[in-house]
């Protein structure tokens, strides 16, 4: 195939070029397309046993019922006694609740994107309307090589340094939703600014010039003009980088590596416990049978979710790119 492309390249190249083109689209079609049929197939059995269990609130660990009033907990008006809940992550009996993982996960996300959206915003706009074109030309790669560190030396720093601080300033003896989170938006910052900054490079400067002919400062101009016009583009980046915070793995692994449970109470964001990601991470390793099987389920909901974001993001991007063109 190679000789034939290197042949045709010579020969006939526009030819070839539209050819090995088109099949690696088909490439890149097929592959993702094998990913997602085997991801589902291998999730599909134990779905089809457990069904909404694996979304289940634990149950008890003597008489093996559910706890239905575990969201009082959210409210913190049981004593502990009468509250003390488990992961529901019982491979040896039989139980197999994601939903401890699902909530972890929430907060973390959460977290992140209160650290990510406004700081990538705020970064976006001095990187596209204030900064002069040396500081952009240093601040802008700087800020894209925080996408080039490898997350577990991310997750390294936040337990070694981030854990420390808290235990100090907060007296949290131990990793938490919060030092989590503040490490996965650091992370998805890369994303958040570097997108943000496009859209807002690409609002027209007859926009802005119009504003400062009408008397208006550099921050009202941002404010009524760029932000507006962007805006849709900042949504997508934030999408993205929200994206990119709910399939953190290692980071999150290495930060809490040992909570399993519910935080107590819910809204707890100094408590720990383990996500989606670092479920499949720190659980195949010495998982067999049916629980690996339902690690690939954790996989289908976060697959499930990034896609459906990814969706969202391209979709906000056309419609950014259709309103600075004039077609609503």
């Amino acid at each position: 195939m190679v000789g034939l492309a290197l042949l045709g390249w010579g020969t006939y190249q526009a030819r070839t070029a539209k050819l090995l083109m088109l099949f690696a689209t088909i490439a890149t079609v097929l592959t993702v397309g094998f990913i997602t049929y085997f991801l589902f197939e291998r999730a599909w059995t134990p779905i089809q046993e457990f069904g909404l269990e694996l979304l289940a609130i634990p149950r008890h660990q003597q008489t093996g019922e559910p706890r239905w009033f575990f969201f009082l907990d959210w409210l913190n008006v049981l004593p502990v006694s009468e509250i003390e809940l488990g992961s529901g992550w019982d491979p040896r009996n039989g139980y197999y609740s994601l939903l401890a993982a699902a909530w972890a996960t929430i907060v973390v996300t959460i977290i992140a994107v209160l650290v990510a959206g406004p700081l990538g915003v705020l970064g976006a706009l001095f990187i596209a309307e204030i900064a002069s074109a040396r500081v952009r030309s240093l601040v802008k790669p700087a800020i894209e090589i925080l996408a080039g560190i490898p997350s577990i030396v991310y997750g390294f720093i936040g337990f070694a340094v981030l854990r420390t601080f808290t235990s100090d300033v907060f007296l949290d003896p131990g990793a938490s939703f919060l030092i989590a989170g503040l490490v996965v938006g650091i992370m998805a910052l890369p994303t958040v600014v570097s997108i943000s900054e496009d859209a807002l490079s690409a609002v027209p400067d007859s926009m802005r010039d119009g504003s400062a002919a009408m008397g208006a400062t550099n921050w009202q101009t941002m404010k009524s003009i760029s932000i507006p016009a962007a805006f849709s583009g900042i949504s997508a980046a934030i999408i993205l980088g929200l994206g990119r915070a709910l399939g953190e793995t290692m980071a999150v692994a290495a930060i809490m590596a040992g909570g399993t449970n519910f935080a107590r109470p819910l809204y707890d964001i100094f408590d720990q416990s383990v996500t989606l990601t670092s479920r499949i991470a720190t659980s195949y390793g010495s998982a067999t049978g049916m629980t690996i099987d339902v690690l690939f389920v954790a996989g289908v909901m976060l697959f499930s979710i990034v896609a459906v974001m990814s969706l969202l993001a391209q979709y906000v991007e056309r419609r950014m790119e259709r309103k600075l063109q004039g077609n609503q």
